[in-house]
């Protein structure tokens, strides 16, 4: 195993996951509610999530994108 491997242990990974779990549970009980509007919502918590992950990385928040 590499030394400096983390695995995602990061506040970006983690900001990213938390609000992917949210936003999908909450897409999961708006099929299940059949009510659109709320799976949407969902959706929207997790493209929100997507974003900021990605924003708290370039702010230095992640890690760098591996080298090939």
């Amino acid at each position: 195993m590499s030394q400096g491997a983390h695995h995602g242990n990061t506040p970006a990974a983690w900001t990213l996951t938390i609000l992917a779990l949210i936003g999908s549970t909450v897409s999961g009980v708006g099929v299940i509610a059949a009510t659109p509007w709320l799976f949407f919502a969902g959706l929207a918590v997790v493209l929100a999530g997507c974003v900021a992950g990605q924003a708290m990385r370039m702010a230095g928040l992640g890690t760098a994108p591996a080298r090939r």
